[in-house]
């Protein structure tokens, strides 16, 4: 008796093991019920849909509004977009007469957070943006280099030097990083730097 338990359990346990995830109801079509898990592949922190750095929520026009409701009188220095473990995030620095600000907004919700707010010290360069191109197009740009085949978009910055904006896109494959900095106004690439 108790072989015949053994063995109609392991025959059991076998028809188990061996089935699929296709059931067939009474009309002979496939009912199937299948769970999809997503595995991260890469050294990168795992990040949802809302965490899209090339298409986020919020736009940079809507962010820069949005520290500009708050600092009416400012002008912008800079600007980042940064994925991490609590999805986008816009950094924008920025300056008026009497103080420098720090802030951050919520590529997904516009919420702002004030990072830092100080005497002003020094005089920054203000970002003109009527002639600036979208991150999309630089994003673009910079994606078309055959340096960064394989390489994941892990944030950009739009800044001024000596009165010239460009964007400067991070890219990066496990341990590897390629730095491409964009003309803010043409797209034309300025700069293609590798960190081994």
């Amino acid at each position: 008796m108790f072989k015949k338990i053994i063995i109609t359990g392991a025959a059991l346990m076998l028809l188990v093991a061996c089935g699929n995830d296709e059931t067939k109801d009474n009309n002979g079509t496939n009912n199937e019920t299948s769970t999809k898990t997503e595995v991260n592949t890469t050294n990168e922190p795992a990040t949802n849909a809302k965490s899209d750095i090339t298409n986020p929520k919020v736009s940079m026009k809507e962010a820069v509004d949005t520290f500009l409701e708050a600092y009416p009188d400012a002008k912008i220095e800079s600007i980042d977009l940064d994925s991490g473990f609590d999805g986008l995030r816009y950094e924008i620095d920025g300056f008026d007469a009497a103080k420098e600000y720090e802030v951050v907004i919520d590529a997904e919700t516009k919420e702002m957070k004030v990072n830092e707010v100080e005497a002003n010290r020094d005089r920054e360069e203000a970002l003109d943006f009527s002639n600036i191109i979208e991150p999309s197009e630089a994003i673009e740009k910079a994606s078309a280099k055959d340096e960064v085949s394989g390489f994941t978009l892990t944030s950009w910055s739009l800044e001024a030097d000596n009165g010239k904006p460009h964007y400067t896109m991070d890219f990066k494959k496990n341990i590897k990083e390629i730095e491409i900095k964009v003309d803010a106004t043409t797209g034309e690439i300025l700069e293609v730097q590798m960190d081994d």
